[in-house]
């Protein structure tokens, strides 16, 4: 529209230069010219227009209805002088936005979040329409963001929203939020995080003290765990001292029955060797031999040296009494 108002404009200037120059035929030629050449040059910059990167083209035109259905996509476009291009930008935009929700249980708190959004090239004309910018205004955008996150925080109290019940409060708020946005002004939402949520002074230190009740709780569990995971070892421990005990015992009565019975078997093979092959054994003194307690007395003799292990007695028994070894 502008380059028309410029082109009628040189005309108009155009004009009124011949009735100011007339008797100056030459002159007056030569800038009629020069205007002539610039109003061309206006009125053909103003029927092309350039699309960028990224970008749709919202057509008006006050001729045929006002805004077009029919967009124009990236690169160039021949158009009418009088319709105009509003460029909108196809890629990911950022919005920060601070709005109070109610809870559950009555509390006002104030959430910090961040929205991602974009505008679609098929939606970009209803869009258009719908705000008439080629972005969401910020009051706009204030009032889906206040409606989404108000029906979302009433389903939960204020110790939910800040504590387990924060990740479904915020999917609840995406799924109305992308409804709301899509329903009303044809924007695609990308995503949305809460970013702080502040309940006040006192809400936080009620949740603090109850962490630290919880973490309180769990100390004392974990300590329990503790000390029944020691008893049992202690237990086991025990069990296990005395098993050896015993089997350490047993094994200590069994040596001394294998011990006796190869004393035994000694003392009779060294008693029987004494005698020829039909000697009578029982009566060793009729050929000199020795008998089965004198045989006794040496092979004990022999074991105790065999075993002795050096140390001298400290106390020494006689027929008189006991006399304690310096």
């Amino acid at each position: 529209m502008w380059a028309l108002i410029v082109s009628i404009l040189l005309f108009a200037v155009l004009f009124v230069g011949i009735g100011f120059e007339f008797g100056q035929r030459s002159f007056r030629f030569r800038l009629s010219q020069l205007y002539s050449l610039l109003a061309f040059g206006v009125l053909l910059f103003a029927s092309f227009s350039v699309v960028k990167a990224n970008e749709v083209g919202i057509v008006y035109d006050p001729f045929n209805g006002g805004i077009q259905n029919e967009t124009f996509g990236e690169g160039f476009h021949v158009k009418s002088i009088f319709q105009e291009v509003t460029k909108i930008s196809t890629t990911n935009r950022t919005a920060q936005v601070s709005i109070y929700g109610q809870t559950k249980d009555s509390i006002y708190a104030q959430f910090e979040i961040t929205i991602v959004y974009r505008i679609e090239s098929a939606n970009a004309g209803v869009f258009y329409k719908a705000t008439g910018h080629n972005d969401i205004a910020e009051s706009q955008l204030n009032s889906v963001v206040k409606e989404a996150l108000q029906g979302a925080t009433i389903q939960f109290d204020v110790y939910a929203i800040l504590g387990i019940g924060l990740e479904l409060a915020r999917l609840e708020f995406v799924d109305t939020l992308t409804d709301l946005m899509r329903t009303r002004y044809n924007i695609t939402l990308i995503s949305a995080s809460f970013d702080d949520i502040d309940a006040g002074t006192q809400i936080e230190n009620i949740i603090q003290q109850k962490a630290q009740a919880i973490q309180q709780v769990e100390i004392a569990e974990q300590e329990r765990q503790k000390a029944l995971v020691e008893a049992d070892t202690a237990i086991i421990r025990a069990e296990n001292a005395a098993e050896v005990i015993l089997i350490t015992a047993e094994a200590n009565a069994e040596a001394q029955i294998v011990l006796n019975s190869v004393t035994v078997n000694a003392i009779n093979t060294m008693y029987l060797a004494q005698f020829s092959e039909g000697q009578d054994t029982t009566t060793p003194a009729a050929y000199g031999y020795l008998t089965m307690n004198e045989i006794s007395t040496v092979i004990l003799k022999q074991l105790y040296y065999d075993t002795w292990d050096g140390v001298l007695p400290t106390v020494i028994a006689d027929g008189s009494g006991i006399i304690i070894n310096p």
